[in-house]
C-alpha cells in the first residue's frame, strides 16, 4: 500500500464505507444479542434520525463528501505539475461529475426501463454534483474568495430555508417534508422522477445538492491546509490545527441549530456545520496517527475498501453478498439468537475479500 498517496485519506475512506457495506447491521444485531438492546443510546447510533436531529451513521454521507474535497487539491496540483491544460482540467470535473451521476442511476436500477417510477438523484449524484460545484470554485479562485462563497452558500441556504413552500398545507412550516422549500424547487421540476421522501423532497436532488457543495468545499480547504508547504506547520500542528477548526465549526454549527435545525435530509446549515467540525476532528485523528505517527499498519484493512470504495459501492447492489453470506455462514449464524449479526459480519468479509482481491491485483475503479 505505500505510494505517494495521502495514506490517511484512503484509510478514512475505508473508515467510512465499512459502515456502508454493512458493519452497522452488525452492530444493531449484536446489541440485539441483550435484554433491551435495541433500547440502548449506543444502538440508536447506527440508525438514520427519522427527521430532526443527529446519529453517529448520520455522518456517513457527508463525511465521504467531505473526503472527496479533500482529495481535490492534491489531484489538482498533480494535474498542474503535469502540465494538464485548463480545458482538460475542467473536462474532467464534468467527467467525473456524469460518472458519478450514471453510476447513481445504474444503482438505483435504470438498467429495469421503468422510467415511470424511477428515482433519478442518488447518493452518488449528490456527490456528483457537490464536488463539481466546489472543484468549479477551487480552480477559478483563491483561498480568501473560496472562504465568502463558502458562507455566503450557508447564509443563503439558510435565508431560502426561512420560505414556506408555498403549496405547504395549512399548519406545515418552513422545515418540514411538506413545507420546505427545496422540496417545492423539487416539485416544480428542478428533480425529475421520483422522490425519496414521499413524494414531497429529494434529498440527493439538484437543490439540496448545490448548496450541499459546501460541505465539499469544507474537505477542499482542509486539504489545501494538508497540503501546506509552510515550515512553521508541522504535522502535528496541521493536525491539531484541524482539530481546532473542527471544534469551532460544530459550536457554530450547534449555535446556529437554534434558529435552523439539523435535518440531514434537507442538509440543512446547521447540519452542515456540525458534521463538517466531525469531519474536521475525524481527519485531525487519522492524518496524526499514520501519516504523523506513522502508525499504519494496522490501517491496511481499511485502505483497501478506501482505494476501490466506488467499486464495491456498486458490487455490493449488484452481487448478492448477504445470500452468499447465509450459505457460508449461516450454520454458524444459527448459533446466535439473532442471525443476522453472524450474516453481517459475514457480508463485511466477503466485500473486502473483493477489495482486497481488487487491490492486489491492482483493478480500480477510478472515476
Amino acid at each position: 500500500m505505500k505510494s505517494n498517496r495521502l495514506q490517511s485519506l484512503d484509510a478514512l475512506r475505508g473508515f467510512d464505507m465499512i459502515w456502508i457495506l454493512g458493519l452497522e447491521h452488525a452492530v444493531r444485531s449484536f446489541c440485539r444479542l441483550f435484554p433491551g438492546g435495541t433500547e440502548w443510546w449506543f444502538e440508536r447510533q447506527f440508525h438514520h434520525v427519522a427527521w430532526e436531529g443527529l446519529a453517529f451513521y448520520d455522518t456517513i454521507f457527508p463525511l465521504f463528501v467531505f473526503i472527496a474535497g479533500v482529495s481535490f487539491p492534491f489531484s489538482y496540483a498533480k494535474q498542474l505539475e503535469r502540465g494538464v491544460s485548463p480545458l482538460r482540467i475542467h473536462a474532467r470535473i464534468f467527467r467525473r461529475a456524469a460518472a458519478l451521476i450514471l453510476l447513481g442511476m445504474v444503482y438505483n436500477g435504470i438498467l429495469a426501463f421503468n422510467f415511470t417510477d424511477f428515482r433519478y438523484a442518488s447518493v452518488l449524484g449528490k456527490i456528483g454534483i457537490a464536488w463539481m460545484v466546489a472543484a468549479l470554485w477551487y480552480v477559478h479562485f483563491g483561498v480568501k474568495v473560496r472562504l465568502a462563497i463558502c458562507g455566503i452558500t450557508l447564509v443563503g441556504y439558510w435565508a431560502l430555508l426561512q420560505l414556506t413552500a408555498p403549496d405547504a398545507p395549512a399548519g406545515f412550516g418552513p422545515f418540514t417534508p411538506e413545507g420546505c422549500f427545496p422540496g417545492y424547487l423539487d416539485r416544480l421540476g428542478f428533480t425529475p422522477g421520483k422522490f425519496y421522501v414521499a413524494g414531497l423532497l429529494e434529498p440527493s436532488g439538484l437543490p439540496v445538492s448545490f448548496f450541499g457543495s459546501a460541505t465539499a468545499m469544507m474537505g477542499m480547504f482542509a486539504g489545501d491546509f494538508l497540503r501546506s508547504g509552510r515550515t512553521s506547520l508541522t504535522g502535528a500542528r496541521k493536525a491539531l490545527y484541524l482539530v481546532v477548526i473542527g471544534l469551532v465549526a460544530g459550536l457554530a454549527g450547534w449555535g446556529v441549530s437554534f434558529s435552523c435545525p439539523i435535518i440531514k435530509q434537507l442538509w440543512t446549515p446547521s447540519f452542515m456545520l456540525v458534521v463538517g467540525g466531525y469531519s474536521f476532528v475525524v481527519l485531525a485523528l487519522f492524518y496524526w496517527i499514520i501519516d504523523v505517527l506513522h502508525h499504519d499498519r494496522w490501517c491496511f484493512f481499511l485502505q483497501v475498501v478506501g482505494v476501490n470504495s466506488i467499486a464495491i459501492y456498486m458490487l455490493k447492489r449488484i452481487v448478492g453478498y448477504r445470500q452468499i453470506s447465509q450459505f457460508l455462514f449461516g450454520g454458524v449464524a444459527s448459533w446466535f439468537p439473532d442471525p443476522r449479526f453472524v450474516e453481517s459480519l459475514g457480508v463485511v468479509v466477503l466485500c473486502w475479500l473483493t477489495c482486497w482481491f481488487l487491490n492486489r491485483h491492482r483493478l480500480y475503479l477510478k472515476v
